[in-house]
């Protein structure tokens, strides 16, 4: 049965999404424990993985992809896994509410609420990260946005794969896009419009719209076949000098979701690794401060 990313029932959608990531997922690594994170008040609960070995207190917050109607903590644990065992850390592979059933801003409330459950149980000293990849990446921001100043400055840093941010037109999507991969002009219409609730609070805030005003490190991660390529580069030349960390990452020769093959294919693996290794400068550094308008601006590097 084919599956259309503009047409088809929720339902489908998700089971294909589910069955796509089954099938392509490498071997978890052998020493991280996979443990079910409890929901409690707002926050929806999710997936931690633990490596055996932690190398700090930090936690990451990791924000699934399935264009804001797919996904979950499961069908992204080989990804998760693989952070936890590559950065020795903890990290929380958070659930948040999907579309149609729950429009805008259900996604940017439960993420807010994964990050400040978080908040609530590392040590005082001990600080987070947020990442996601396609849709997640756009989720994490959101919550981003939501937190307070000073849950803000609690936040080292962000890890952005491949992120969709509301653009439904430009080069890498006429270029790139089909109805097939779902990353078309109309099908990504269709795919935002889901998003949309009633009153003015149902209308998205893209991140492009607050990213000049995102002062963390980001390691922005973009494909360079994916149809929505120009969605990461827009959003790192509008955070490009708040932060000497950021990182612009073209990866050479892969398509959207290359993650999905974590563990078995070599790209996934060199990708993720090199994210950690970014991380762990971060990490060893420990809080970072603002930097000024006459701090230099980031840098843009290739794979």
């Amino acid at each position: 049965m084919s599956v259309s990313w503009s047409f088809s029932p929720a339902a489908l959608l998700r089971q294909h999404h589910a069955r796509d990531a089954a099938q392509t997922m490498g071997p978890l690594p052998d020493d991280v424990t996979e443990t079910p994170f409890p929901p409690s008040g707002l926050f929806r609960g999710g997936l931690m993985a633990d490596p055996h070995t932690r190398r700090g207190q930090d936690v990451i917050v990791y924000f699934h992809g399935g264009g804001f109607i797919a996904g979950g903590p499961e069908t992204h644990r080989h990804v998760t896994a693989w952070l936890a065992h590559m950065t020795g850390l903890r990290v929380l592979s958070a659930r948040y509410r999907l579309v149609p059933e729950h429009p805008f801003p259900a996604q940017a409330d439960d993420a807010v609420a994964a990050c400040r459950a978080m908040l609530a149980v590392i040590g005082e000293d001990a600080g987070i990260f947020l990442a996601g990849d396609s849709a997640g990446a756009c989720v994490s921001l959101w919550g981003l946005h939501r937190m307070t100043v000073a849950e803000r400055q609690k936040v080292r840093g962000l890890i952005l794969f491949y992120g969709g941010y509301g653009q439904v037109e430009s080069e890498s999507i006429t270029r790139r896009g089909t109805a097939e991969n779902g990353l078309d002009s109309g099908t990504l219409s269709i795919m935002y419009d889901r998003l949309r609730g009633a009153g003015p609070e149902g209308n998205p805030v893209w991140p492009t719209a607050f990213a000049s005003r995102i002062t963390q490190p980001a390691y922005v991660v973009a494909a360079e076949r994916d149809a929505i390529f120009d969605d990461s580069i827009r959003l790192f030349h509008a955070i490009e000098g708040q932060n000497p960390h950021s990182r612009l990452v073209i990866v050479p020769d892969q398509d959207h979701s290359f993650l999905k093959g974590a563990g078995q294919d070599p790209t996934a693996q060199i990708e993720l690794a090199r994210a950690s290794t970014w991380i762990g400068t971060l990490t060893a550094q420990g809080p970072l401060s603002t930097p000024g308008p006459g701090d230099r601006p980031a840098h843009a590097l290739h794979s």
